[in-house]
């Protein structure tokens, strides 16, 4: 698999837990915010030292590179279980 690949399902397995973490946990919704940020956050240095060896990725890619995937289906997952645990 391509490293775009491998960080864009590491991202979406991320995500996925995150937004069920934050959907059936009772807490703020400012708190879930800072969760996912927190948690897409600790996700770069992992991509970066899975990669860190091989040159094939940028500190710019590691960042950027499942950004937007990550946010929809974190908010996604987050809406769907706070509407179901309500």
């Amino acid at each position: 698999m391509e490293p775009d690949e491998v960080i864009y399902l590491i991202r979406v397995v991320l995500a996925l837990l995150v937004g069920f973490v934050s959907g059936t946990m009772p807490i703020y919704w400012i708190y879930s915010v800072l969760i996912g940020i927190g948690v897409y956050a600790l996700s770069i240095p992992l991509v970066t030292a899975l990669y860190s060896g091989t040159g094939f990725i940028s500190r710019r890619t590691a960042v950027t590179s499942g950004m937007a995937a990550y946010a929809f289906i974190w908010l996604m997952t987050w809406v769907l279980f706070y509407n179901l645990s309500v």
